[in-house]
């Protein structure tokens, strides 16, 4: 230490400890690793942690860019809804190829479809937050509905973009193609008013149903505790005649 200045000297070789103490910070060690680290270095073991951090790295990279992804993707739909607002009738829209997982567990009444999300919320959580996560909906049989005028049991499934981290078993593929949508407010099981316009639309427009359809969730508690603010999208797969 300078006795004028006060100012404490380093050599270089302390220097370059210093420095590579804040480097192994940076990587995320913790102290204790930091000082295993420090002791007795020699090539293998610097080599054997810098590996292993490294990949630590790569996998939380990868994590953030699925939240980011889904939060990009979520915040561009919610602004959509704030600007379109419900729809008043049923409308055609082409939608792109989709990839949903599920658990295949049929619900068919709150408690069900309770216990249904949770086990959906666990897959989901090995990979993205599960409000940051896929889109939550109900796959069902609209037109047995319209025939049946009940309400059949459904499927809960969630939109997913990263297919890898799922077994197929527990994907599902809805094809690109034309769906006769329709939004509405209310309870998740509340849809026969709906199924009716849906029916009248579809009839009236000589469009047959092509396959299951889909209760998509819009806004839900996740984002709003407002029960006037719930809302779901009904989509019908159609095909003109």
């Amino acid at each position: 230490m300078d006795s004028i200045t006060g100012y404490r000297y380093y050599s270089i070789h302390q220097y370059e400890v210093l420095g590579t103490i804040r480097e192994l910070k940076e990587i995320g060690l913790s102290l204790e690793e930091i000082r295993s680290f420090l002791d007795e270095r020699n090539l293998e073991k610097s080599l054997s942690i810098m590996e292993k951090h490294q990949n630590k790295l790569q996998q939380k990279i990868q994590q953030l860019i699925r939240i980011e992804s889904s939060l990009k993707q979520k915040t561009m739909y919610l602004k959509r809804i704030a600007t379109e607002g419900a729809t008043p009738r049923p409308s055609v829209r082409y939608i792109e190829e989709r990839h949903f997982l599920t658990t295949h567990m049929e619900v068919s009444n709150d408690i069900e479809l309770n216990y249904a999300a949770i086990k959906m919320e666990d897959l989901l959580e090995r990979h993205v937050p599960f409000v940051a996560g896929s889109f939550l909906g109900l796959l069902f049989d609209a037109k047995k509905q319209m025939i049946e005028n009940a309400i059949p049991s459904s499927t809960l499934i969630a939109q997913t973009a990263f297919l890898n981290d799922y077994p197929a078993s527990q994907l599902i593929r809805v094809p690109a193609g034309y769906f006769v949508c329709l939004r509405h407010f209310g309870q998740v099981w509340d849809r026969k008013g709906s199924i009716g316009e849906l029916k009248a639309y579809i009839e009236e427009n000589q469009l047959s149903i092509d396959g299951q359809s889909i209760q998509m969730v819009e806004v839900d508690v996740s984002v709003t505790d407002r029960l006037d603010e719930s809302l779901f999208e009904i989509q019908v797969p159609v095909l003109f005649q």
